[in-house]
This record gives structure tokens, sequence and C-alpha cells, in this order.
């Protein structure tokens, strides 16, 4: 039997639940009574608590639209649900009360058009063979089955042997992918060469910094600061840094890469790159604090 098919269990008596699951009549119910609530509130913390719930109350309709997108596209499925959880804030902060429809019909559409713009913003004007995209997303599918059962990432041969395409199909796969992922100027350059002229814009505009491996690290004491930090991380935490911001890699290629959840690496990421902040920060200002005390 389907999963969806089976029907969901029923709350506590007396406990209406902060999710009632995918059944459309129980949200729509549910969101009309909070809804209500909303309308009669005048506090910001009232109203705050009121928003919060109903955003609460309607997550599996981001996950069921997530679900549909991820299995029609071939995107990943958490992913998706980040995107669609972020609009189904704002459509929650701009539905209307007075229009006599269903907060349910609002945010659906409002949800998938999320989703769909920014696969949009994500995709470039390249033309690559369908047969390598398609055989990505196959890996994607497979690997993340994989992940739900609790199953480890295998290595290349034996992923392309489950997908029934050779080892270089399956890295040219990869490699169109990577092709078509978007990135902004203004993101570090994979020279990583920790100057000021950090970006890809600043490469274009500075011939000297579009070669990369120019910078040593006994000739760039910034190169020289960020590779000592570098050199104190463990293997995959070192691995996240470089990946992300130096190599330019999503969290999901490396989520695959090193066997662990997408949402974790990019947690973990983020707070190994504020930790390199603030310690360049530190290093910064003790600097600045040894040049004022040899005036």
């Amino acid at each position: 039997m389907h999963p969806r098919s089976v029907p969901p269990a029923p709350p506590p008596p007396g406990d209406p639940g902060p999710d009632p699951g995918p059944d459309p009549g129980r949200i729509r119910s549910r969101n009309r009574a909070l809804l209500n609530r909303l309308d009669r509130s005048r506090q910001k913390q009232a109203r705050l608590r009121w928003r919060n719930a109903l955003v609460e109350n309607n997550l599996a309709l981001v996950r069921m639209v997530a679900q549909r997108e991820s299995r029609r596209t071939g995107q990943p499925f958490d992913e998706l649900c980040s995107v669609g959880f972020e609009a189904l804030v704002h459509a929650v902060e701009g539905f209307d009360i007075r229009r006599g429809v269903s907060l349910s019909s609002y945010v659906v559409p409002c949800v998938r058009g999320a989703m769909l713009q920014d696969r949009r913003d994500r995709q470039q004007p390249l033309q690559t063979p369908r047969r390598l995209r398609e055989l990505h997303q196959r890996a994607e599918r497979w690997l993340e089955q994989r992940r739900a059962a609790g199953l480890s990432a295998p290595d290349g041969p034996r992923l392309a042997r489950a997908l029934g395409c050779s080892l270089s199909q399956l890295e040219e796969s990869g490699r169109v992918h990577r092709a078509l992922q978007l990135c902004s100027l203004d993101a570090p350059a994979a020279a990583g060469d920790g100057g000021e002229a950090g970006s890809r814009l600043d490469q274009l505009a500075d011939p000297a910094t579009a070669l990369r491996g120019q910078a040593e690290a006994g000739q760039d004491p910034h190169l020289a600061w960020l590779r000592e930090q570098l050199d104190q991380l463990d293997a995959h935490d070192r691995r996240l840094v470089e990946g992300h911001w130096l190599d330019g890699l999503g969290w999901s290629e490396l989520a695959r890469e090193l066997a662990r959840p997408a949402h974790l690496c990019r947690l973990q990421g983020v707070a190994l790159l504020a930790q390199l902040q603030a310690a360049a920060m530190a290093s910064r200002v003790a600097m600045a604090s040894a040049a004022a005390s040899t005036v």
C-alpha cells in the first residue's frame, strides 16, 4: 500500500496538534480558526504567535509540493523544502482573510511558484546533452533513497554499476551539472588567494589575479594566515570550506562526497565560515595594536 493511502493517526483528545497532517479538510479547518485569531489580535507578540502557528500548520503542504516537484524535475527534496518554507512565511504574512478564499488555496501556488523561480534562477543557458542531465538526476534520486534508508553513499564505480553506465559517463554528468550552476560574481574566487581581489568580479577587473596559484604562502601574508587556519581543521571541515567557497561545489554535492546529510553540511560550513571570520577579525585587531605600539 502506498504510504499516502494510510490515514493519519488521530490526535490525542483535546489536543489539535501543531501539524494536522496532509489532510486538506483538517488543514483548512484549523487555518480558519488560526486566521480568525490572527485577525482579532492587535499585539505584536500575539500576532507573531498565530502567524507561526499558521506556518507550522501548513508545512505538510510545502512538503507535498516539494515531493511533486522533486519527482518532476529531479531537484533535491531538501532544497525545494527550504525554498518552500520561506515562501510559506511570505504567503501567510501577505494573505488577506477578506478575499474569501482558503489559505491553503493561496499557499500552494505561491510555494510552487517560488520553487519554479528558484529553479529558473539556478539554470544557465548552456546546451548540454539531455542524457547526461538525466543521468545526474537518476544518481541523485538513487543516493537520496539510500540516505533515506540509512545506507552510506557508495564510491564512483559502484554507483556507476547501479545506474548501468560507465564511470566516465557518471563523472561527465557531474561536470555538466556543475557547469549549469549559477555563481555570483561577488562570490569568493576559486583561487582562494585571500587578498583584497578575492572575488570573480575582482579577477575580471585585475588580470594579475586571473592565474591560479601565483600567490605563494610566503609572498602573501593573508594567504599564509588562511592556509594556517585551514591546516588546523580536520579533513571533513576543511573539505567543507574549500569545496563550497573555493571550489564552488553545492552542499548536496559535498554531502554525497562526505556521506553526510546536506543540511548538516550547510550548517557546519556556515559555522566554520563564521569561525574563520571571527579569527580574521581578531588577527587584524592584534596586528593593528602591535603596529600602534611600535609607533
